[in-house]
């Protein structure tokens, strides 16, 4: 004769699959990337900014646009069309 075991199992425990609760994590994964991306971006064109900013006071300072280049890390097309 074969003995019967008898198994407790909590379901909470076991971690059962809940379709729902992984999209949940995935837009929230996916949201949170988002954001960063779209901090990252800020900051790049804040950057990009603040580089005009600079090549700007550069001009009305009469330096020339090959070293203001050297400087900012704009190219002289871009500097020539913040004149």
């Amino acid at each position: 004769m074969v003995e019967k075991k008898n198994y407790n199992y909590n379901l909470d425990d076991i971690g059962l699959y809940d379709e729902a609760e992984e999209m949940e994590k995935m837009m929230n994964s996916l949201k949170e990337e988002g954001e960063m991306l779209g901090e990252k971006k800020g900051i790049k064109k804040g950057a990009k900014e603040r580089e005009k900013s600079i090549a700007k006071s550069m001009l009305a300072k009469k330096m020339d646009i090959p070293l203001i280049s050297d400087i900012t890390g704009l190219s002289e097309a871009q500097i020539a069309r913040l004149m």
